[in-house]
């Protein structure tokens, strides 16, 4: 490892006054209430409900997402004897928010460097919520992210291990949980192994069947839902074929970048770190340091998502939380001169680009203002009101919806409900004798609905 980061491993005083006092004007600046769960948030709600009503996880039509964090919602309905029905938005993402703090907790594992640089590193993740704003959404990305930050770290803490280090099959167990969470894990982990290559000479020894071990033992125990459902492993392929057409623009469940600038804030996050390695570190660019390696496969990682037609900007969440969480506790190590020059830079980029990165799928007014109407018109028609969502089943739906009765598809009352909502496939209003028609738009350029109100309730719904 590099002699010269390897240095007396401490931060200065200074130093550790900018670094908390960067976190605590974070935490001032950029504080915002949680808002409202939008679509891909409601998604996951929508699965760990079903799982808790029997629904295998084969079995359920959203298979493009993992088991993982309906596992830990579930886990957790129990801890607390919350039923799926009774979690809003703070308690949803209060269970994701764990795992930001566990992915902070990555970085007091790092060897080489001095607890000082391990443990403000550790709080300032916390403080900033891994300077991005998905530190508490409620989606996969959080668990792959923080699962594949431990996988590095514990990767880094075995390096001059011996090959039967326990170390070995630990980072292979936390990869593999990645790969539970999302199937992207698995470009992410080819990416770490590229970078494993360019930086480190490559020997095939028994820490690789360990390593590969605890891989696969970790993505069987996952993705089998604790070794429950073992057809959840036939889904992972399923949801690999299904990414693969989605990632490359082969799909029409691909979204198109509606702007770059998130993909620049990246690009100027990496740029703060590579400044911070050659310009303000005694270790020349051919020197080997602790930080290249984290900062190299975010920097692959980025390439990766770049390069693809398929953006959401939460895809750059291991871009902005990988550097952040292995390599700024060695960039801290020595001189003050490197943070009082790095924290507020990364600070400065991280809320510069806050607005872009929290542009994706945000829940539009309509659905709150829809689901405040059928709340008027359920206390309007009385206890036997129910909803009839006919010729589909849009997973977010049964979120905003979960307050009523519902019965989705086809079934002998539908045609009678006081609400009914039909898919909106064209510009042709439905004529349906007895009802008053508007239209729902589940997000913007996406799913909509025809919104049928049984007529004499009418002024009830439209005027509310």
């Amino acid at each position: 490892m590099a002699d010269a980061a390897n240095q007396s491993g401490t931060v200065s005083r200074i130093g550790l006054v900018v670094v908390v006092l960067a976190a605590l004007l974070w935490s001032a600046l950029s504080f915002v209430p949680p808002g409202p769960l939008h679509a891909d948030e409601a998604v996951q709600w929508s699965l760990a409900k079903e799982l808790s009503e029997g629904t295998p996880y084969s079995a359920h039509q959203d298979k493009f997402h993992g088991p993982t964090l309906a596992t830990v919602l579930l886990i957790s309905a129990k801890l607390t004897s919350t039923a799926p029905m009774e979690m809003n938005e703070h308690y949803l993402r209060s269970v994701v928010s764990i795992f930001l703090g566990l992915m902070a907790a990555a970085a007091l594992i790092l060897p080489g460097v001095g607890r000082s640089a391990r443990y403000a590193t550790a709080g300032f993740v916390v403080l900033t919520g891994g300077c991005t704003p998905f530190g508490y959404y409620f989606v996969q990305e959080m668990l792959l992210v923080t699962s594949f930050v431990w996988g590095v770290a514990l990767w880094m803490r075995a390096e001059g291990s011996p090959p039967d280090s326990r170390w070995w099959m630990l980072s292979g167990a936390a990869f593999g949980f990645a790969l539970a969470c999302k199937v992207t894990a698995a470009a992410y982990l080819f990416l770490f192994i590229v970078g494993l290559i360019l930086l480190r000479r490559f020997v095939a020894d028994r820490r690789w069947l360990r390593f590969g071990f605890g891989l696969v033992a970790s993505w069987v125990c996952f993705q089998s839902v604790g070794f429950t459902d073992f057809r959840g492993l036939e889904t992972w392929w399923v949801q690999l074929a299904r990414s693969l057409g989605v990632a490359s623009g082969q799909s029409e469940d691909t979204l198109l970048a509606v702007s770059l600038a998130p993909w620049g804030w990246a690009a100027a996050w990496l740029a703060v770190f590579a400044f911070a390695r050659s310009g303000l570190s005694l270790v020349g660019w051919r020197s080997r340091h602790e930080a290249d390696l984290p900062c190299l496969v975010s920097f692959l990682v980025f390439l990766f998502h770049l390069a693809l037609p398929y953006k959401t900007p939460w895809l750059l969440l291991l871009v902005f939380s990988l550097p952040l969480t292995l390599a700024l506790p060695y960039l801290l190590v020595g001189r003050t001169v490197r943070a009082l020059v790095l924290t507020p830079a990364l600070v400065t980029v991280a809320l510069m680009a806050q607005a872009s990165l929290s542009s994706h799928s945000p829940t539009i007014s309509e659905i709150l203002h829809f689901q405040k109407k059928v709340a008027n018109l359920a206390k309007a028609y009385g206890a036997k009101f129910y909803i009839a969502v006919e010729g589909g089943h849009y997973w977010p739906l049964p979120y905003y919806l979960r307050a009523h009765r519902v019965g989705y598809e086809d079934f002998p009352q539908a045609a009678k409900a006081p609400l009914r909502l039909i898919p909106a496939h064209d510009a042709s209003e439905p004529m349906v004798p007895g009802y008053v028609v508007s239209s729902l738009t589940l997000r913007t350029g996406g799913d909509r609905y025809w919104v049928l109100v049984a007529k004499d309730y009418e002024s009830v719904f439209i005027n509310k």
